[in-house]
């Protein structure tokens, strides 16, 4: 039995709503998304060999940053998706928002009060609950691990009370800030954000990723 479990999240697209004053186009990305990839601690050897195999073979040596569709995207994401399908204790769930028909909260000036800080954590709950809905946690304990943003101490603590005290999602045992350059699992949910965005705007989704469960929130009107 796994005695840890890990979630890595990471977001495409930014969380404000710019619009064009004289053409009324949106200026910031159409869409918003937010991935998280579930290990457990017996399926960790598996990320960190396949990924220092495909630093290895491709010669990448810094932050992984690989366009989707791209072949060596399918080559980093296709082993994943195979491990996790073969039962290998990796999970992966992503939401999305369609800003042009979101009307929920913290988005959109022109209807209620928009705040980055408030949409992105409002979207990442809904993002755990969409996932815990789906993939239990295997284990006791859990750490949630985010990209690293600019937050204020008093930030942090207010992202802490705000999900400890969802009912809907099982309690962190600790929330960590990383830089996506030295955490190879942040390096992985990374892709997986930016080739769903791209899947949405095909509106297809390639082979590799679809060990992902998805989730549209643009109708969401949850508070």
């Amino acid at each position: 039995m796994p005695k840890h479990d890990y979630i890595f999240v990471d977001e495409s697209g930014d969380a404000g709503f710019k619009l064009d004053p004289v053409s009324g186009k949106l200026l910031s990305s159409n869409y918003y998304i937010a991935a998280a990839l579930h290990l457990c601690d017996d399926a960790f050897r598996y990320l960190n060999q396949h990924v220092a195999a495909f630093r290895y073979y491709t010669g990448f040596i810094k932050e992984l940053k690989i366009p989707p569709r791209n072949f060596q995207f399918t080559k980093l994401l296709e082993p994943i998706r195979a491990l996790a399908q073969e039962g290998a204790s990796i999970w992966a769930s992503v939401v999305y928002v369609d800003k042009h028909r979101y009307t929920g909260p913290h988005l959109n000036p022109a209807g209620r009060p928009a705040s980055p800080l408030r949409f992105r954590n409002f979207i990442l709950r809904l993002l755990l609950e969409h996932h815990f809905q789906n993939y239990p946690i295997q284990s006791r304990y859990y750490d949630l691990v985010l990209d690293r943003v600019d937050l204020t101490r008093k930030q942090a603590d207010n992202l802490w009370h705000y999900l400890y005290g969802n009912l809907a999602i099982p309690n962190p045992s600790h929330i960590t800030h990383a830089s996506s350059i030295y955490v190879e699992g942040l390096q992985v949910v990374h892709h997986i954000a930016e080739g769903f965005k791209e899947s949405l705007r095909r509106e297809d989704t390639p082979p590799e990723l679809t060990f992902v469960n998805p989730r549209d929130l643009t109708l969401s009107q949850e508070v």
